[in-house]
């Protein structure tokens, strides 16, 4: 019997649209925490893909600025 290879998995971490308590439509702000601890997790359960979503230019730049210090700054050594 041969084994399957399980298919790529893939996350998503969705900051819009998400729901407030008054039920009104809202982006949230990404945390580092938020990065960190997920890719992390992916990372040791071997998730594929690891998105994280946001409509907003400088929250993507956040994001963008944690990733580089993890890949190319003090993080990466």
């Amino acid at each position: 019997m041969v084994a399957e290879t399980p298919a790529p998995v893939s996350i998503a971490l969705v900051h819009f649209p998400v729901r407030n308590k008054r039920g009104e439509t809202i982006g949230s702000a990404v945390t580092n925490l938020d990065v960190h601890d997920i890719a992390r997790a992916a990372r040791t359960y071997g998730v594929h893909r690891y998105y994280i979503t946001t409509p907003y230019v400088d929250q993507q730049g956040f994001v963008g600025d944690i990733i580089g210090h993890w890949r190319e700054g003090y993080g990466a050594a």
